[in-house]
């Protein structure tokens, strides 16, 4: 029986802060919009358990405005080598070449208590945002236009509150999923490890691998990952006969890092066995109610996506509620997070599986087949993989199907806003509906249009941003030339690109450019004008353009 407290009412309820309900509950509250998140933890979890992200959760970190605090608690992420069954490298894996297309690095290690922290206390000020630590989420039930929310205290005091749409961030066992009946399908992949994270004693760090290393010996595969400071993970496989739960010794775990380390070279500074898992909720929504990260799917860590997964969810759910809640678009713009979420998902966790089956063969004449196998791809030499190559764009959803770079993520580059300074793309922009066009493909039919839904349109053309935006037409010079090579290389002049920075679709000429205006306007999902998110900024260039 719940007590009769008054309902307090919020446009989104989190359930959930960990770093996927953190980062939503950050992009919705950069909107202005009444957030209420609830969390059963009383602190944030101090040991790590992701250990990196990439360039993708970079940026969405940028539209929070915590990506320069970060530098403490990150560091780019090391090079890869795969060592075979008789200890020779068989592949490589390294960082894209720069400029790189999003201006951050491809790929990062960090501290995730450190990275939690800063994005909490980004939160902390931030009014509109509610968060209620101790407070456990009992039940969930939809109404009408809303969803009631049932959550106990750590006094044992039940309360309830309101919200038009609820967020499930609540992890891999979440109540949430559970209370809505939802079931997760299995990818048939389900193998034990162990994972030890070490504090390493500065005078033995050049003792250890100066790479990330993917041990794939059939002896025992294992994992060895290099993370800011001293910080250094490995990962082992856990082989049959032995236990797969619990009994981690001090004395199991310096066997196994015997080959590395001894007791007095290092700290144990946490150990966990895990189900390295791969599984997929079949819904992602119910009405009113969504899963994001976790809740909605677990993946191996082979190809370092499982926080990563979760933050694009945050990065995409967060633009869609906010314009569903403004009366910006239809209710069916609701319905593409999942059309565009779970196959690229799926997709990326078939990859992560892949890689995992790979580095864990345990019978040696496969071991060493695959080697051999995987040398003659290279010609004798270790094949280079380029990791960020492997991750997939958006195949369905919002995007023009068949158009030229429709679903992949637009480039941000670094652009002179004509003080003698420089700032990225995207704190020019913020998250809007914009066209982004060279000026041979610029044309006052294509301004009017695009104004017309309320779509702002970016000129590549080498002038100041302070002398050049008139209206909603903002004129740029980048840097490097990233947007300029990567339209080129499409054979294209520009793009429609979405407030979440995938592109909608991008045109080799004004004509497809208007209809691709067209077809997003017809699409049924958005309105006639889109309006501004009202995000807020502390930072002045966002202010140069309009954010819609």
């Amino acid at each position: 029986m719940v007590e009769a407290y008054p309902l307090r009412h919020f446009d989104i309820a989190i359930v959930g802060y960990g770093p996927v309900g953190a980062t939503l509950a950050g992009l919705l509250g950069r909107q202005g919009l009444q957030v209420g998140v609830f969390e059963k933890s009383a602190t944030i979890f101090a040991q790590p358990r992701a250990v990196g992200f990439d360039h993708d959760a970079m940026r969405i970190f940028q539209r929070i405005g915590i990506a320069q605090q970060l530098g403490p608690h990150i560091a780019s992420f090391r090079d890869a080598e795969y060592f075979g069954a008789d200890g020779q490298v068989i592949q490589r894996s390294r960082h894209m070449a720069p400029p790189y297309p999003f201006t951050w690095s491809p790929n990062y290690t960090c501290d995730q208590p450190g990275v939690e922290a800063i994005l909490r206390q980004a939160i902390g000020r931030m009014a509109n945002v509610q968060v209620a630590l101790e407070h456990e989420c009992i039940a969930a039930r939809e109404e009408a236009e809303r969803v009631l929310i049932d959550v106990r205290d750590r006094h044992q005091q039940q309360h309830r509150y309101s919200a038009r749409y609820l967020v499930a961030c609540d992890g891999a066992s979440s109540p949430v999923r559970r209370m809505l009946g939802i079931e997760l399908e299995s990818m048939e992949y389900d193998e034990p490890w162990i994972v030890v994270d070490l504090k390493v004693e500065p005078a033995f760090l050049d003792r250890l691998p100066a790479t990330n290393v993917q041990y794939c010996e059939p002896e025992r595969p294992s994992t060895f990952i290099i993370c800011p400071g001293n910080h250094r993970r490995w990962e082992f496989m856990v082989l049959d006969g032995e236990p797969r739960e619990g009994a981690l010794s001090d004395e199991r775990l310096w066997r196994l890092l015997a080959r590395w380390l001894k007791p007095g070279q290092a700290s144990i500074w946490r150990a966990a066995a895990y189900r390295f898992h791969a599984l997929i909720a079949h819904d992602w929504r119910r009405g009113r109610m969504f899963l994001a990260g976790d809740s909605a799917h677990q993946t191996p860590p082979f190809l370092g996506q499982g926080m990563c997964q979760g933050l694009r969810d945050a990065g995409n759910l967060a633009w869609k509620l906010g314009m569903a809640i403004r009366g910006q678009a239809g209710p069916s713009l609701l319905d593409t997070y999942t059309e565009e979420r779970r196959p690229h998902v799926l997709a990326t966790t078939r990859i992560a599986k892949e890689l995992g089956r790979m580095i864990s063969e345990r019978d040696p004449a496969r071991a060493r087949a695959r080697d051999a196998q995987m040398l003659a791809k290279g010609g004798g030499m270790a094949p280079t993989l380029i990791r960020q190559e492997m991750i997939p764009g958006l195949s369905q959803g919002l995007i023009a199907a068949g158009a030229p770079l429709a679903g992949l993520a637009f480039p941000q580059p670094v652009v002179a806003t004509g003080e003698g300074q420089e700032c990225l793309l995207d704190d020019l922009t913020g998250p809007c509906f914009r066209l982004v066009v060279n000026s041979a493909c610029d044309s006052h039919a294509l301004r009017t249009l695009a104004a017309a839904h309320g779509v702002s349109v970016i000129v590549l053309g080498g002038v100041p941003v302070t002398s050049g935006k008139t209206d909603d037409v903002l004129q740029i010079a980048e840097r490097d030339g990233l947007i300029k090579a990567w339209l080129d290389g499409a054979g294209t002049c520009g793009a429609l690109v979405r407030p979440d920075h995938y592109v909608f679709g991008a045109f080799a000429t004004v004509d497809q450019a208007l209809a691709l205006i067209d077809a997003l306007a017809a699409s049924g999902l958005m309105g006639e004008a889109q309006g501004a998110t009202q995000e807020t900024s502390d930072s002045a260039p966002r202010q140069a353009a309009r954010a819609i």
